[in-house]
């Protein structure tokens, strides 16, 4: 766990909310995946609040990373 956390970390700290926020999409679109499978089984309930929170982890995580990529072009990185 270490290491892992020893790739994500940037050389400054924009690089580091970067590396961040693309392990949320993905953390966020797997949880969507998850969610929108176990529908399957039952329409509504847990499932359904599943697919709505790993929608909405992966939509924030990708407006943070643009966000991101916004301030390191205005700051001319």
């Amino acid at each position: 766990m270490l290491n892992f956390k020893e790739k994500l970390r940037g050389k400054d700290k924009l690089e580091t909310l970067e590396n961040y926020s693309i392990l949320f999409i993905f953390l966020g679109g797997i949880t969507l995946s998850f969610g929108i499978g176990s529908t399957i089984i039952t329409p509504r309930g847990w499932p359904v609040i599943l697919a709505m929170l790993g929608s909405l982890i992966a939509f924030l995580s990708t407006l943070t990373l643009i966000l991101i990529w916004l301030i390191r072009e205005f700051k001319g990185e």
